[in-house]
């Protein structure tokens, strides 16, 4: 009977254990899927030119990719694709939000997608 209550206990202890580990992971994810805002300039460009329009993109995804944090997995090379998939969705609604239909054109040719009509 005594090892009964032993090992009860020392699984109810294991579950809490778990619990609060589940608990701390789930607050340092919270925490790390914050967004974050970056202001990208582009006053100095004119976005009826390809070029400029190219170097808006180019410095919206700059600031996504530092905006969405580390972008590898922990001891690995590969991409993390919560990283991946953070960039896609900032700079999505970085071209949006600039409202250009120049630079919308520029972010549905890098996607692979034909301009919406």
């Amino acid at each position: 009977m005594h090892s009964v209550k032993r090992i009860l206990v020392s699984a109810l202890i294991a579950g809490l254990v778990c619990a609060a580990e589940a608990a701390l992971f789930a607050t340092a994810t919270a925490a790390a899927e914050l967004p974050q805002s970056v202001t990208v300039r582009f006053a100095d460009l004119n976005l009826e030119r390809p070029a400029d329009v190219a170097q808006l993109y180019h410095r919206i995804r700059n600031a996504a990719q530092s905006a969405c944090g580390a972008r590898d997995l922990e001891l690995t090379t590969w991409l993390d694709p919560s990283w991946q998939h953070c960039v896609y969705v900032a700079v999505a609604q970085a071209v949006a939000q600039v409202d250009q239909p120049a630079l919308s054109a520029y972010h549905q040719q890098r996607l692979g997608q034909s301009p919406a009509a």
